[in-house]
This record gives C-alpha cells, structure tokens and sequence, in this order.
C-alpha cells in the first residue's frame, strides 16, 4: 500500500509541478457520464487546461463500498474548429488511479484516446463532451470507454 501512495503521490506532484511551469490556459469541471477516465464507473473531476502542454484531469469517485483517486494526462494531437463555435479534438495520453475497496488498495494504469467536441457559447467559457477508449495495463490487460461533460473558464 504505500508502494501505491508514494507512486500516486510523486505522480500528483508531477502534474502540479507542470502546470505551475507551463501555466495555465483553462480551470474547470466534469463528471464522467460512462465509466471514468481513471478506470471504472462515474465521478467527477478537475481540468486544467495547460498554455503549451497537456490537458490534465484529476478525478473523485465515492461509492458506497470504494473510492477511486486519479489523474490523466492527454496531448491534443489535433485541435482545430469546426463550424462557428464549435471545434473537435482528437489525442493521446495516459492515466494513473488508486482504487481502494474494503481497506484494500489496487493500483490503476493505462493509456486513453480521447475524442472531444467543443462549444464556446461566451468568451471565457469552454463546454466539452468527450469520448475516450481506454485500454487498461495494470492490474490486468482490459479494455473500457469513458464519457466525460464538463467546462473549462479559459484564462
């Protein structure tokens, strides 16, 4: 278990850290509506949305018998609009979570594609829907789709 803590742990400290270097282009929440874009099932999560770097999330997820702590970091490989104020974007990342059920901890990492559609009704802000396939590692090879809605109040 605190194998998995200090992983977690340096990980966060991680993404914090880049962020602070980079700066930060856009803060925001989402809630996975299908699955979670750290494993499995629901939640909801923090965006930060980085100058010239990756698009971070850092995920909740509570229920009755387990919780779920996690992060990922996404590279938009493409990013282009698509009709007045819509955009789309299509890329690449990873993620890591801790899973804890019954006092028992299990440790969570794979890569994502995540397929986004974007709307910017206002200036500052940002609506997002996005479709990830995942394709989980550890702890055993799988596969599942997240579905996350959230905005983003860009900087």
């Amino acid at each position: 278990m605190k194998k998995i803590l200090i992983i977690s742990g340096v990980f966060l400290m991680l993404l914090v850290g880049t962020a602070a270097a980079k700066g930060m282009s856009g803060i925001g929440l989402y809630g996975n509506l299908v699955g979670n874009g750290t494993g499995a099932g629901g939640g909801i999560g923090l965006t930060l949305k980085l100058d010239s770097f990756p698009v971070i999330g850092l995920e909740w997820n509570f229920l009755p018998h387990s919780s779920i702590f996690g992060g990922s970091v996404d590279w938009w490989i493409v990013n282009q609009p698509l009709v007045g104020i819509f955009a789309y974007y299509v890329g690449i990342g990873g993620y890591v979570a801790v899973t804890t059920v019954n006092s028992a901890n299990t440790f969570n990492f794979g890569g994502r594609v995540p397929i986004g559609l974007q709307l910017f009704p206002i200036d500052p802000l940002e609506i997002f829907l996005e479709v990830s396939p995942m394709i989980i590692f550890v702890p055993t090879i799988d596969w599942t789709v997240s579905v996350r809605l959230g905005f983003r109040i860009l900087i």
